[in-house]
């Protein structure tokens, strides 16, 4: 699998353009996971003309669910007219995490972080063999960058720096799951049971509710701190060996919309979102690389369900 970090630009000055343009499409998860599906094209482009006409090529009118992963589409179907993207799987897909800035927490209110050149990072974690093109996403020059080392392209302005993305891969070896680099293979770390470990995981805390639909309804789980603690351990149960110690506890609301000139047109879709931080001790390694791989929690296409983990030094 690939691990990518874009830099996102939301500028410094409110006079200029890039400032409202970046703020709006960084709230509306629906444009975010457009522009990041744009990454993952049925076949790789080779020239930069097949570049510009599959970055400009009209949209095939195919749903969400019938699109197709590099590689996985149909021949017979012109490029013009080929899907971005299928389903998320633990092989296939993506799962994606819009990191911002932490503030300072002072007298029990959200100040501004004394680190004034923060910026948010999408955090993008993509199955497969082949790497995310960002540059086909963002319609990038190739290794062009303005004076403030920012990439050019006709989306460009989204991006605070050139996109990194690395490919990593989780191995089980026994009850050892190691997580190494292919560029640092020395690099990585091994997790055990009974391990120490820290967690960032920004979810959708919810539940099925019987309403008389074939799938049911979802309602978000009571706004209590002891209720979505309980949610996060039965969605990590069998991966947890202990109690999770959560340190960062941030709900809120996140939303999604689409104009009138899309299918479902003017659709609002609002989502209950919660950022959890802490640690945990492992329990079963091979749990642990399931909900690592595959996501917690539904609507995982708006930015929620990634689990990030990270050795307690």
């Amino acid at each position: 699998m690939y691990h990518s970090h874009l830099l996102i630009n939301v500028g410094d000055n409110p006079d200029r353009p890039d400032w409202n343009i970046t703020r709006r499409w960084l709230r509306n998860l629906y444009r975010v996971h457009q522009r990041l599906c744009m990454a993952f094209p049925p076949c790789v482009p080779a020239t930069v003309a097949e570049r510009i006409a599959a970055y400009c090529a009209p949209y095939g009118g195919c749903g969400a669910h019938d699109r197709d992963l590099p590689g996985e589409g149909d021949p017979g179907v012109p490029p013009c007219s080929a899907p971005v993207h299928s389903e998320r799987s633990d092989e296939a897909g993506f799962l994606f995490r819009i990191d911002h800035p932490v503030c300072d927490v002072v007298n029990g209110r959200a100040t501004r972080s004394g680190h004034p050149r923060r910026r948010p990072v999408i955090v993008v974690q993509s199955g497969g063999d082949q790497p995310p093109d960002w540059g086909l996403a963002f319609g990038l020059s190739e290794n062009a960058v303005d004076d403030r080392g920012r990439p050019i392209g006709n989306a460009a302005h989204l991006l605070a720096g050139p996109p990194q993305y690395r490919k990593v891969s989780f191995t089980l070896e026994g009850d050892a799951l190691r997580l190494s680099r292919e560029d640092r293979p020395d690099g990585g770390f091994t997790v055990r049971p009974g391990d120490l470990v820290r967690f960032r995981l920004r979810a959708n805390p919810c539940r099925k509710v019987q309403d008389g639909s074939p799938n049911g309804k979802r309602k978000r789980v009571m706004p209590t701190f002891d209720a979505h603690a309980e949610w996060l351990h039965e969605r990590l149960d069998g991966a947890v060996g202990s109690p999770i110690c959560i340190d960062t506890f941030v709900p809120g609301w996140a939303a999604a919309w689409r104009t009138k000139h899309e299918p479902q047109a003017n659709q609002k879709m609002q989502f209950w979102s919660v950022l959890f931080e802490g640690t945990f001790r492992v329990g079963d390694t091979a749990a642990l690389k399931s909900r690592v791989k595959s996501g917690i929690g539904p609507a995982k296409a708006f930015g929620f369900g990634l689990l990030s983990i990270a050795p307690v030094r």
